[in-house]
């Protein structure tokens, strides 16, 4: 469609969509609705807000905040003031934080809070295009007019929009198709990050390929938006893809309280990470744990059968009538009511990524009805670059490449893309964007090989293979995967590049830690006194021995340790989306290796 934008997309919405829901966020006692119309009107008001600040079409704006409703306000406002906006995680320091407005150069920034205002007060002195910084909460305009709080921000957009009769039309009309819409900076796992360009195009485009696999009605659905909006999947997933179909976007109050939200919302698609889906595995393992003997029995003997089916379907072998006979009486009085306790009864379309899953949570999923789909993508790749088909899913794979996107691979195993999706390269990096985009194809990085239906397995990232000191080259992360699958661990880190052997940093996950030691009579308070308790010990070596059976000897581990404690965001030891990052840990732990290594 020429000319087709995210603000051409946001508009044609607003019309058609008029008063029904675009939004829903509590106050506290209540799902409040925030409709097309107040969405559009809001956004008017922002967009001429920032005009009369002095934002003048391709300028940068940031947006330094958790999900909300003016999160999506600051967005599309500020690309239909003309300017390209730039998000920001929340759990960034002030020192990344003032990297990142400094690069990209923004003259305003939206922060959620005094918090989030703190950190761009503290290097503002080192940024000079900076002009203003427009905070979410209510708080009081600072004396120098620097911060403003968001109301302001509206009314003076009102005021400014009545003394300039079309200049609104005419700023979100500005953009073209091939136009920067946003840069966003990956968080990375090792040094600054980098400020992807992604077009107008690019994100129109890569909407209309992902409802292709979803399969979505327009002006149907529910969205929980809950996973950081600074990251492009849930950008797309919730955000984008609400501007471009109609659909509602809930925002949970807190990550704390996703599973009540969930009951809220009822989303008819739901994405999450990796970390989350094993927290429900783990929440579920638990609650059958504690259920009457016989209860317990009787559930395991289902979930038993249902997984037995799961691997029969996969492997193409048509399942038993006796045995579909019993799985639609589990479905009744066990599956179903399952969905529905976690909120996930309406939904269509089950979604993991941003890292590896455990195929064997994933069969559990798909044994009581939830059958998520991996897919595979990158910032670079406006998100998505395959995804599983809900009624094709292959388990262990991340599906074939989205509807107009090609994918094939070097002759060295790394992924290479080319479609509608990718970006235009890093924003003031001509180098970064020639080593990515090479011969009309982007790099990805990441090491894969495709099967004979075109479904995607992918195995590791390329610089983070690790090649032994007899030449071995081993990919950490599926033995990383498997010691995960364990309910007592919460993340390994394998090493061993130039080493005899492998070895394991392994995280104890709390919440399993805690109930293993009541079990035993332990003190489930101290985390790191546990980590150090034969009991806990044996089960990790035990969980050690038994993903060592599953691969040769070179690539089995032959030492590991316990950490005293989780990866943390605010150390840098993991990424807002839970990726660790590999680089940190061995800088932060290298005592601890050369130990293992001892």
């Amino acid at each position: 469609m020429p000319g087709d934008t995210i603000t051409k997309r946001f508009h044609d919405q607003v019309e058609a969509m008029g008063d029904r829901p675009a939004m829903r966020h509590s106050d506290g006692d209540e799902w409040r609705v925030i409709t097309w119309r107040e969405y559009g009107d809001a956004v008017r008001q922002v967009a001429m807000g920032l005009a009369s600040l002095g934002v003048e079409p391709e300028d940068a704006v940031a947006v330094l905040s958790s999900n909300r409703p003016e999160w999506h306000l600051a967005d599309v406002g500020a690309m239909c003031a003309g300017a390209v906006t730039v998000p920001v995680y929340t759990t960034s320091s002030p020192g990344q934080v003032g990297y990142i407005l400094g690069h990209s150069e923004a003259k305003v920034v939206f922060v959620e809070d005094e918090e989030q205002l703190r950190k761009v007060e503290k290097e503002r002195a080192e940024l000079p295009a900076l002009r203003h910084a427009v905070v979410f909460d209510d708080v009081a305009a600072s004396a120098d007019g620097f911060a403003l709080p968001f109301s302001d921000l509206r009314g003076q957009g009102t005021t400014f929009d009545l003394e300039n009769e079309g200049l609104y039309e005419r700023r979100w009309g500005h953009p073209a198709p091939e136009d920067v819409a946003t840069i966003v900076y990956t968080s990375g796992t090792t040094g600054n990050p980098k400020g992807a360009m992604l077009t107008h195009d690019n994100v129109v485009w890569t909407c209309g390929s992902l409802l292709k696999v979803f399969q979505e009605e327009p002006g149907a659905g529910r969205r929980l938006s809950f996973l950081p909006l600074s990251h492009i999947a849930e950008r797309m997933t919730s955000h984008f893809l609400g501007i471009y179909n109609g659909h509602e976007v809930w925002f949970a109050r807190s990550l704390d309280t996703v599973l009540e939200d969930l009951q809220a919302c009822r989303p008819t698609v739901f994405f999450a990470v990796p970390r989350v889906w094993e927290k429900f595995h783990a929440g579920i393992q638990a609650k059958l744990g504690q259920l009457p003997e016989e209860q317990r029995q009787a559930a395991e003997g289902a979930v038993y059968v249902a997984i037995a089916a799961v691997e029969l379907e996969q492997e193409g072998i048509e399942i038993a009538e006796e045995m579909t006979h019993g799985l639609h009486e589990a479905e009744e009085r066990m599956f179903l009511p399952l969905r529905q306790a976690l909120g996930l009864d309406a939904c269509t379309f089950f979604v993991s990524g941003a890292a590896p899953i455990n195929a064997e949570i994933l069969k559990f999923f798909h044994a009581v009805g939830i059958r998520i789909a991996e897919v595979y993508g990158q910032t670079e790749g406006t998100g998505p670059t395959t995804l599983n088909p809900a009624e094709r899913i292959k388990i262990g794979t991340v599906g074939p490449p989205i509807p107009g996107v090609e994918v094939r691979i070097a002759e060295d195993g790394e992924v290479l893309v080319r479609g509608g999706n990718v970006f235009r390269g890093y924003f003031r990096d001509d180098a970064a964007t020639g080593e990515t985009l090479r011969d009309g194809w982007m790099h990805s990085g990441d090491v894969g090989a495709l099967d004979e239906d075109g479904y995607l397995t992918i195995t590791d990232r390329k610089k983070d293979l690790i090649i032994t000191a007899s030449g071995k080259n081993v990919a950490p992360q599926e033995l990383e995967n498997r010691l995960k699958y364990h309910p007592l661990i919460s993340q390994a880190v394998v090493v061993g590049e130039g080493r005899p052997y492998l070895s394991a940093l392994i995280t104890l996950d709390p919440e399993a830690a805690g109930r293993f030691a009541v079990e035993r009579g332990l003190d489930p308070g101290d985390l790191e006194a546990l980590a150090g308790r034969p009991e806990v010990r044996a089960a990790v070596d035990g969980a050690v021995e038994a993903v060592n059976a599953e691969f040769s000897r070179a690539e089995g581990i032959k030492r590991w340790t316990i950490l005293p404690r989780d990866f943390q965001q605010d150390l840098e030891e993991i990424t807002p989306t839970l990726k660790v990052r590999r680089r940190a840990i061995m800088e932060r732990y290298a005592d601890e290796i050369e130990a293992l290594y001892a």
